[in-house]
């Protein structure tokens, strides 16, 4: 019997020593996954050169963003052993001219959406659709220069460059905002009249609720059509993204509002 209890023992021992290597593999790979910029290097076998498409994975917190080759995109990431998908993917709305770049965002976007596991061997990430490789990267450093952490909401005057991506009239006043933390306030300029109001941050969530603003008619320029378009995309945004020193607002995967950092 006792000898029955010892054997009983030991392959518990083995199977919780597994499930434990299971674990810490699994930690080491989705650790692996977030260290690095994966700068796009081949798709469906068809080398790529001087690309600007890249992915940066957040495994801890099932997300990931990049550049699809012209338009920065983000989604959802589901990472289970060597298993991987990509989902809810959205892609901000700019038009690149220059040769075949459209073409290959399209491509790398629609290969995304098909992947099913990944290999790392080294400095490269190969991802599959089954068993057929589509996609291959390398490993860079993250940068500053794209890292969303790098500035916060309230460290900035945020001042206003384009609505859904396309260019200001020319203004006399540019519109603004600013963000206070410790009051969740925000405020500033819509181009013509002061205003105020309050919002709300969950990771990149965003809510900015209750603008007031004073009443002044601007009729010198295109000022009161911007200040509309203006407070309606502070209105309907939902989602934020910071890259570098430029502010989005987004409603959805819809852009609706870029700004610049300028020093308070």
């Amino acid at each position: 019997m006792k000898q029955k209890y010892l054997k009983l023992g030991l392959k518990l021992f083995v199977i919780f020593g597994l499930l434990n290597i299971g674990i810490f593999a699994q930690n080491n790979w989705r650790n692996d996954l977030s260290s690095k910029r994966w700068e796009l290097t081949e798709i469906n076998g068809k080398r790529i050169y001087s690309s600007k498409a890249f992915l940066e994975i957040e495994a801890s917190q099932n997300r990931f963003s990049g550049n699809a080759g012209c338009n920065r995109m983000f989604g959802t990431v589901d990472i289970n052993g060597k298993n991987i998908n990509f989902g809810g993917a959205g892609t901000t709305k700019m038009f690149c001219s220059e040769a075949g770049v459209m073409k290959l965002e399209s491509d790398f976007t629609r290969a995304l959406e098909r992947v099913t596991r990944f290999e790392k061997t080294g400095n490269n990430l190969s991802l599959y659709a089954r068993n057929r490789l589509i996609l291959k990267f390398k490993g860079t450093e993250k940068t500053n220069s794209d890292d969303n952490s790098s500035l916060k909401l309230e460290d900035k005057k945020w001042v206003l460059e384009s609505i859904k991506n396309r260019n200001l009239p020319k203004v006399e006043t540019l519109p603004f905002i600013n963000f206070d933390k410790s009051k969740r306030s925000a405020g500033g300029n819509t181009g013509c009249n002061v205003f105020g109001g309050n919002y709300s941050v969950t990771r990149d969530t965003i809510a900015i609720t209750n603008i007031i603003s004073t009443m002044r008619a601007c009729i010198e320029d295109e000022r009161m059509n911007v200040e509309r378009e203006f407070k309606n995309g502070l209105q309907n945004a939902n989602r934020f993204e910071i890259t570098g020193r430029k502010l989005n607002l987004y409603r959805n995967k819809t852009l609706l509002l870029t700004f610049r950092a300028e020093n308070k």
